[in-house]
């Protein structure tokens, strides 16, 4: 091969790892703003009834989630897409402990177990903080 030769493999083989380098970085861009628009999204979801958990303690968790629980599960649907899929499956364990009854297979949709209107103050205050917990966890996929 001459050195004419030479060089013209040298650019083609450049021009095509610069193609690629760039495509693999456009793709990882994409994927990563993805995964912001996503997180922000389900940050959004719970944030007001989050903010309720947090702030009243005479309130009723039970009636609050259930109203907002179609909006929490478009935007934990969406967010599931935007993880890889080690991270999905952690992701909707988190995501069924927090609203599938516990021990019981497959998931039944009790969210009852964070009742805080009847019962005794201490029981009521736990299962209060237990939602709380349990959405700080799912939120922390956002991270």
């Amino acid at each position: 091969m001459n050195e004419v030769q030479a060089t013209l493999c040298g650019a083609v083989f450049g021009g095509i790892i610069g193609v690629v380098g760039t495509y693999v970085g456009a793709v990882r861009i994409a994927q990563r703003q993805r995964f912001i628009d996503a997180s922000h999204r389900l940050r959004e979801a719970f944030h007001d009834e989050l903010a309720a958990l947090l702030a009243d303690f005479d309130i009723d968790a039970i009636r609050l989630l259930e109203s907002a629980f179609k909006k929490h599960l478009v935007a934990i649907t969406e967010f599931s897409y935007a993880l890889s899929k080690n991270k999905r499956r952690e992701f909707n364990q988190a995501w069924q402990q927090y609203h599938c009854a516990p021990e019981v297979s497959p998931c039944y949709h009790f969210l009852e177990q964070y009742a805080t209107k009847h019962g005794n103050t201490s029981e009521l205050k736990k299962n209060k903080q237990l939602a709380i917990d349990r959405i700080q966890v799912i939120l922390s996929f956002t991270e």
